[in-house]
């Protein structure tokens, strides 16, 4: 594969912020969709922005207009255009379903994975991977109604089964990931500018709530000149964001759900920053390695897979629900050995075989 040649610093995407750092993925994968030749994702460095890497000259208006072409036409239908389909699924009218339509019975959403993983197969579909992105169907939860009429010593095992949905989407009332993602596209179509800010300088928009990602998105009333408390999110970066989701893989059994880079202990994100550039694919081997999920971690051998820092941002609880994430805070590592380093020949051959 050819080495990219141009080089864009995306200013707003900071690699310290979970919000900035789930958008920079988003970037990624909705360009690897896009272009002809696959773009890489690097970063200045520790607390620093982002780089995409292209074949081709992008000015950020362009790459702008480029990801607008991906938003949905008619959102509160079907907001996810890059695989139509997985989110205009309906609730469930089963009695204590859950209320987020993608919370589907167990055997329906298997029906619905072989049905996109066939379509892979014979016509290189995306939508299998988006679904296991986004529906973790290897861990699962009783519907509401399942839990009130049992006796305590029974389990719900008997009852109806639900998925789950990545543990990224911090749930509060009656928030759903779908309209969700409706309220950023709505957004980002009324203002064709949110995207274009949502790479240089955020525009917050009152009464805009986002997806429980940004901490400074709840608002607090010190925080706007009005001095009302109010929801100001980022539209922009949070539709690329929702796109982000998708480098993360969803495992479990049964009742234990995980996902890569979720602490499930802690019910914190934990995510690198490296410095070699990196394709949608090498980034899931980066992702998925053991090194950057450790709580005491090893400075060299980060240091041999590019990584420049590590950052971790727990999820807040709120009294009707998740709250957003903290912002990032850095984890320690030995002093000196990793900031502003530069990757070895060992990172390139660490990823390449563990990449297959």
């Amino acid at each position: 594969m050819p080495t990219p040649t141009h080089q864009l610093e995306l200013p707003a995407l900071y690699g310290s912020s979970p919000l900035g750092f789930l958008a920079a993925l988003g970037t990624l994968h909705l360009t690897t969709h896009l272009l002809d030749e696959a773009p890489r994702l690097s970063w200045s460095g520790p607390d620093a922005p982002a780089v995409l890497h292209t074949h081709q000259p992008f000015t950020h208006q362009a790459l702008a207009r480029l990801l607008a072409t991906q938003l949905p036409t008619q959102p509160d239908k079907d907001p996810l255009a890059v695989a139509p389909g997985i989110l205009d699924q309906p609730r469930h009218p089963e009695p204590g379903s859950p209320n987020d339509p993608l919370q589907m019975p167990i055997d329906e959403a298997l029906t619905q994975l072989r049905r996109h993983a066939e379509a892979e197969r014979d016509h290189d579909d995306n939508r299998a991977h988006w679904f296991t992105s986004l529906i973790n169907t290897l861990s699962l939860t009783p519907g509401k109604s399942d839990k009130s009429a049992l006796p305590k010593n029974k389990s719900a095992i008997h009852g109806t089964l639900y998925t789950r949905t990545t543990p990224y989407f911090g749930r509060s009332g009656q928030m759903t990931l779908p309209n969700n993602w409706t309220k950023a596209a709505q957004h980002c179509l009324k203002d064709p500018t949110h995207l274009h800010a949502a790479l240089i300088r955020w525009q917050r928009v009152d009464d805009y709530a986002g997806a429980n990602l940004d901490h400074l998105s709840t608002g607090d009333a010190h925080m706007v000149s009005h001095g009302k408390a109010t929801q100001q999110g980022v539209p922009g970066a949070t539709w690329l964001a929702l796109h982000g989701f998708t480098a993360f893989r969803l495992t479990g059994n049964t009742n234990r759900p995980q996902a890569t880079s979720w602490d499930t202990t802690n019910h914190a994100f934990t995510w690198p920053i490296w410095h070699q550039p990196h394709t949608t694919t090498t980034l899931a081997t980066l992702l998925e390695h053991p090194d950057t999920r450790n709580h005491t971690p090893n400075p060299t051998r980060l240091h041999n897979l590019g990584i420049t820092a590590l950052y971790t941002a727990p999820r807040t609880r709120l009294p009707y629900g998740d709250g957003p994430l903290e912002p990032g805070h850095p984890i320690p590592m030995q002093p000196g050995r990793l900031r502003n380093s530069k990757p070895t020949a060992t990172h390139r051959t660490t990823l390449k075989q563990e990449a297959g």
